[in-house]
Formats: C-alpha cells, sequence, structure tokens
C-alpha cells in the first residue's frame, strides 16, 4: 500500500464523517448504511480496505499519526467531527473501507453546466465507544462523457468536482453515448471507519523445566 492511497483513505473517510456539505441534501438510507456496515460492497466496482495502527495521538492537539503495515505514514489534525477520540491510544488499529458502487442512471443532457448533488446518510458509535462511523451517498452529476471502454462495461465522466469511472450494468446504455456528450448520472458511494483497541500482548511462554 502506498502512503498516498492511506493518506487519500484517511481524508477521504474523514471528509464524509465531516457531515453533509452545502450543496448536499441529507435523507435516511438506513439500509444502505447497514450494508455498508457489513462490508457489501453495494454491487461495487472498486472496494479497497486499509488498516494501519495509530503511530502517534496528541489528545490536546489532537494531532494523529498512522502507520500501515509497510512503515508508510500519514499524519493529519482530527477535526471536531471525530467523535469519541479520546477513547483512541497509541497501537489502536483503524480500518477503512471503500466502496464505489456501479452506475445506476445515466441520461444524455442538453445542460453543458457540471453540477453535482448529494443525498448523504450517515452513522455513527454511541458517544464513550471507541470510533466508528458508516457514511453512504447517493450522488447525482451532471458531467461530460471522457471516455468509454464497452469491453470492460465502463464510462467515465468528469464532473464539477472529479472524475470517475463507473461500472455500467447494461452494456446498452453505452450505445447511447459517446464521448463528448454531457449526461446526467448517478451513483452510491460508501466509505465506513472503526478504531479497534491495540491487540492483547501474547501471553509469555511457561519457562521449560
Amino acid at each position: 500500500m502506498k502512503n498516498k492511497l492511506l493518506s487519500l483513505l484517511v481524508m477521504g473517510a474523514l471528509s464524509f464523517a465531516g457531515g453533509v456539505a452545502a450543496q448536499d441534501k441529507a435523507k435516511a438510507a438506513p439500509e444502505k448504511a447497514k450494508a455498508a456496515e457489513t462490508g457489501k460492497p453495494l454491487g461495487a466496482l472498486e472496494y479497497v480496505k486499509v488498516t494501519a495502527t495509530v503511530d502517534a495521538i496528541d489528545q490536546v492537539t489532537r494531532a494523529v499519526t498512522l502507520k500501515a503495515a509497510n512503515g508508510d505514514k500519514v499524519s493529519f489534525v482530527a477535526g471536531p467531527e471525530v467523535k469519541n477520540l479520546a477513547q483512541v491510544s497509541k497501537g489502536d488499529v483503524v480500518t477503512i473501507e471503500y466502496a464505489q458502487a456501479v452506475l445506476v442512471g445515466l441520461d444524455k443532457t442538453k445542460s453543458t453546466t457540471r453540477e453535482r448533488v448529494v443525498s448523504e446518510a450517515q452513522q455513527s458509535a454511541a458517544k464513550g465507544q471507541m470510533p466508528a462511523a458508516v457514511v453512504v451517498r447517493d450522488v447525482k452529476v451532471t458531467a461530460s462523457v471522457e471516455g468509454i471502454d464497452t469491453a470492460k462495461s465502463t464510462v467515465t465522466l468528469r464532473g464539477p468536482e472529479n472524475t470517475v469511472t463507473l461500472y455500467v450494468k447494461d452494456p446498452a446504455v453505452l450505445k447511447a453515448v459517446k464521448k463528448g456528450d454531457f449526461v446526467v448520472a448517478s451513483y452510491t458511494e460508501a466509505v465506513a471507519i472503526r478504531v479497534d483497541k491495540a491487540p492483547a500482548p501474547a501471553p509469555a511462554a511457561a519457562p521449560k523445566k
């Protein structure tokens, strides 16, 4: 695992846990949050799981450093959206799971203005428990078609914030669009993050007689 991947997933998880952005419209979706919590990637094209340990933590400044299994580290300051930080100690294990779902809607549009509307549902651990959060976002974006791969049944879309490549369940959908078209697309993405206490040390071997 590369340091860049660890950084992106950590920052992505924290931004998810931070609540709804100004352009977002919150709505309840407990069934999707439950699916993410149980590890089901919602029919995802991309499913990434990253595990790291807490290498250092300062409860006063809220500065945290995570260390991956290969030694890569990423440091950040946990904002107020990161709840129950007081329960976290050096050596604890952080697990981040990210799933980006397949495309669920794709229609051509005459609009050439890139837009993105997000509906969000989230669940978090109760006060006093180890930090944990599951966030599911339904994304509707007006974007340009940047590429089509019929062999892989994928379409690459560029919206107002980023470019994503999404899997299309029905390849016939791709026949109706071409590179350069503007489309309205819908898809779902989810992220789950949890912190577990450091594993107990193995008992010392009994001395040989």
